[in-house]
């Protein structure tokens, strides 16, 4: 809902095991999935890997690798993604966050 996704975003839905005891394509797949909250906007060439949510009015950074939950109105930026700010007119952090 009102989100923007740039060219070039890759969403990894999906994992898979690396156990040592079998080769890595006889690995099992798994997929928790990935949420995308509303007026998200994620840049150019970000990948966001299996189990990541976005929160409500995230901004995700041109090429960030996302491997953590992003908290509404974050945003982050690198590789692997991390904070580096809140968006303009983001309403005040409580106490408990």
């Amino acid at each position: 809902d009102d989100t923007r996704i740039a060219a070039y975003c890759t969403l990894f839905a999906f994992n898979h095991g690396m156990d040592a005891d079998r080769l890595v394509r006889e690995q099992p797949v798994t997929s928790r999935g990935i949420r995308i909250g509303c007026d998200v906007w994620i840049g150019a060439r970000a990948g966001i890997v299996d189990g990541v949510t976005l929160g409500d009015h995230a901004v995700v950074g041109m090429g960030a690798v996302v491997t953590r939950d992003v908290p509404p109105w974050t945003i982050v930026a690198g590789n692997p993604a991390r904070p580096i700010g809140r968006r303009p007119g983001a309403p005040p952090l409580s106490a408990s966050s």
